[in-house]
C-alpha cells in the first residue's frame, strides 16, 4: 500500500512553545507520527481536522517531528489492518487518529506486534480497552470512555441536587434509555432515589402530557436522556406552563442549533469545545498564525502530538519503550493534563457541567458577563 508523507513547513517558531533544543533533550532522533484519519466521505472534514492538528504541531516543534505518514481510515476492518501494515513498513513511532472502532480493532494487533502505540481521538467503546488489556495491545485513549458521561451526570446530581426532588426521564431511544438507566444505577449506590421516572415519545411538536406528569410528580430538577430538540421542546413547554424546572441533559445536547432554540439556563454534561480551554489558547493562537483552523479534532490532535514528543523524550532518557513512557507520565497538553492508566485509559473524566447561555455552552462555574448589570 502506498503511504503519503506530509512535508513539514519551515516557519518562525512560536514563543509560546518550548524551544526545540529544550524539548529535544534526551531524544536521540526525531519523532515519526502516523496519522489514520478519514480522507473521503461523511467524516472527511473530521479527518482533515486531525491531519491539520498534527501538521501544526509538527510546525510548532521546529523540526522535532521529522515525518508524518498519513493513511486513510475507511472505517472497516480490512482498511484498519492494511493501514497498520503501512505504518509498520514506514517505521513510525506511534499512530494518532482512529475515529472508528472497526479499523482500530484490526489495526491494534498489527501495530502492537511492532511496538507501535495507537492513540484514539474518537473511539469511546469500553470493549476496545478490555480487548487491548487482554491481548497486551498498545492502546491509548484521549477520547472519553462511553461510561464517562453517566459517571459525570451522577457526580453532578450527587454534588448539586442531592436534596432536590429529582426526576429521570428518557426518550426510549437506545442512547436515552441506557444513559438514564446508568445514571439511576449510579445514584442508587449513593443513596439517591428519584421521585419520578418516566419516558416519553420523541420527535413530537409538543410535550404537554409529559409536562403535566412532571407537574403532578412534584419534581423540580430533571435529568433528560434525549437529544437537543426534544429537550428544547420540554424546556419551552415547561416555561409556557409556568413550571419552574431545572433541566439537565447529556452530551447529545451539544449539537447543531434547531427549532425551537434551547432556552438559556438548560444544563448539559458534555465536552467543552477544545478551542475554549484555557490550556489551549497558546495552541489556538499558533493555529491562527499559521493559517490553519483549530476547530473540531484539530486541538486534540495537536495535544496528542505533545504527548508523543514528551513520551519519546522520557523513553529515551529512561531507556524504556515508548509505550511504557506513555503510561508512566502525566503530560501537559493543549487540552489539559493527560495521564493514562495501566490500560491506556485517561485517568480524568473530560466531561464537564455546562450551561446554555446567549447562544453557546459555557462552563457552569464561569462568571456571567452580565453578573454586575
Amino acid at each position: 500500500m502506498k503511504f503519503v508523507r506530509t512535508p513539514l513547513l519551515a516557519v518562525l517558531f512560536c514563543a509560546a512553545f518550548p524551544s526545540p533544543e529544550a524539548t529535544a533533550q534526551g531524544m536521540n532522533d526525531g519523532l515519526r507520527i502516523g496519522v489514520l484519519a478519514p480522507a473521503e466521505g461523511t467524516y472527511r472534514l473530521l479527518g482533515d481536522q486531525i491531519v491539520d492538528g498534527v501538521t501544526v504541531f509538527a510546525i510548532a516543534t521546529g523540526g522535532l517531528v521529522t515525518d508524518i505518514v498519513q493513511e486513510p481510515d475507511n472505517c472497516d476492518a480490512r482498511g484498519g489492518a492494511d493501514a497498520a501494515s503501512a505504518f509498520v513498513e514506514a517505521g513510525v513511532d506511534a499512530v494518532i487518529g482512529f475515529l472508528c472502532m472497526e479499523s482500530l480493532m484490526t489495526a491494534l494487533p498489527v501495530l502492537s506486534a511492532s511496538d507501535i502505540p495507537a492513540i484514539t481521538l474518537g473511539v469511546r467503546s469500553g470493549i476496545v480497552a478490555e480487548d487491548a488489556a487482554q491481548n497486551g495491545w498498545l492502546f491509548y485513549r484521549m477520547a472519553p470512555r462511553a461510561d464517562d458521561e453517566a459517571q459525570k451526570v451522577a457526580e453532578v446530581i450527587t454534588a448539586l441536587w442531592a436534596d432536590q426532588p429529582l426526576a429521570l426521564i428518557e426518550d426510549g431511544t437506545i442512547y436515552g434509555r441506557e444513559l438514564a438507566e446508568a445514571v439511576r444505577f449510579l445514584l442508587e449506590e449513593t443513596g439517591i432515589t428519584p421521585i419520578f421516572i418516566d419516558n416519553f415519545r420523541p420527535s413530537q411538536e409538543r410535550q404537554l402530557n409529559l409536562v403535566r406528569r412532571l407537574t403532578r410528580s412534584g419534581a423540580s430538577h430533571i435529568f433528560i436522556g434525549s437529544d437537543r430538540r426534544d429537550t428544547a421542546i420540554i424546556a419551552r413547554d415547561s416555561a409556557s406552563n409556568d413550571l419552574d424546572l431545572t433541566l439537565m441533559g447529556g452530551d447529545a445536547l451539544n449539537a447543531a442549533e434547531d427549532e425551537p432554540a434551547l432556552a438559556d439556563g438548560v444544563l448539559a454534561v458534555t465536552l467543552p469545545d477544545p478551542m475554549s480551554l484555557e490550556s489551549a489558547q497558546s495552541a489556538v493562537a499558533f493555529f491562527e498564525n499559521t493559517g490553519f483552523s483549530a476547530e473540531g479534532y484539530a486541538v486534540p490532535a495537536f495535544a496528542a502530538g505533545q504527548v508523543l514528543v514528551d513520551a519519546k523524550r522520557a523513553a529515551a532518557t529512561g531507556d524504556t519503550p515508548l509505550s511504557e513512557a506513555l503510561r508512566a507520565t502525566p503530560f501537559a497538553t493543549a487540552i489539559g493534563v493527560i495521564e493514562f492508566d495501566d490500560f491506556g485509559e485517561r485517568k480524568d473524566n473530560p466531561f464537564r457541567l455546562m450551561v446554555w447561555r446567549n447562544g453557546a455552552f459555557h462552563a457552569f462555574d464561569e462568571p456571567r458577563e452580565d453578573a454586575t448589570q
